[in-house]
């Protein structure tokens, strides 16, 4: 890491270097999670054959804000021929939480970023889903001949009445996305092999659905329902350390947590 600088409610943890070259990096929440008021501004900038992974130390909480919000935005530029893995843990949204959060990427020419977003929508052990007033997400993607993706979110349970019953999300309280971006193929029998390993991981019967698909040019994308973000959390991880074995010829990663 050539240049580091944070200030609290977030802290930047030492590096941790893998043997595949990978760089491992955590960002740290001293403060125990995200308060109304607070506004997050991170940066991230990757050289020239840099490979990053950005990680969380455990699970972000969204806490109650009964005024007003909070929120994140952040800028990822991915150098050319670089990687970026950004897989944070689950966010959760308290009651009463009213998050707003964007994400913006660039990728030069060779890059590939792999994103994930994972929510559990309230403290489920206590019965509390969907009692948070918001949460927005938006997330663009662009590369050097423009758009990539753009994905906006919204969901307010206390105006949308329809998810009262979470029928909108098929009787699953968790939901995640997962975006590989970049330039990069796969040929069809892969692909196929792909859908095959994957589906067997997203959809399990009385337990979660979901479901990948390709973007219209440099990107998969994948969406899961679950009852909990622990079913999510360890697909997307099982389909992407597939991708990369079989396909990026990269070694996996064990992200321990203490």
């Amino acid at each position: 890491m050539a240049r580091s600088y944070f200030r609290v409610p977030l802290q930047v943890m030492k590096p941790r270097h893998h043997k595949s070259g990978c760089t491992c990096i955590y960002l740290l929440s001293p403060t125990g999670g995200v308060v109304q008021g607070d506004n997050y501004h991170i940066d991230i900038d990757l050289s020239k054959d840099a490979y990053v992974l950005l990680t969380t130390q455990a699970a972000t909480k969204i806490y109650g804000m009964p005024t007003s919000g909070a929120k994140q935005q952040m800028h990822i530029h991915v150098g050319e021929s670089a990687m970026l893995e950004y897989l944070p843990d689950p966010m959760i949204l308290f009651r009463d939480a009213n998050f707003n959060q964007s994400l913006s990427v660039f990728l030069e020419d060779g890059a590939k970023a792999v994103l994930q977003e994972i929510i559990m929508p309230g403290r489920l052990a206590r019965g509390e889903v969907l009692t948070f007033n918001s949460y927005r997400n938006l997330l663009e993607a662009f590369d050097r001949n423009g758009l990539l993706l753009c994905d906006s979110f919204c969901i307010e349970p206390k105006k949308q009445l329809y998810l009262t019953n979470l029928g909108v999300l098929e009787g699953y309280p968790c939901w995640g996305s997962w975006y590989l971006l970049g330039d990069f193929e796969i040929d069809t029998p892969k692909w196929e092999l792909l859908c095959d390993m994957a589906n067997s991981l997203l959809n399990q019967p009385e337990k979660s659905v979901g479901g990948l698909s390709r973007l219209h040019r440099n990107g998969i994308t994948m969406r899961m329902l679950a009852h909990n973000t622990q079913s999510i959390q360890s697909a997307f991880q099982a389909i992407w350390d597939w991708l990369k074995t079989e396909h990026f010829g990269l070694d996996t990663i064990d992200l321990r947590k203490y």
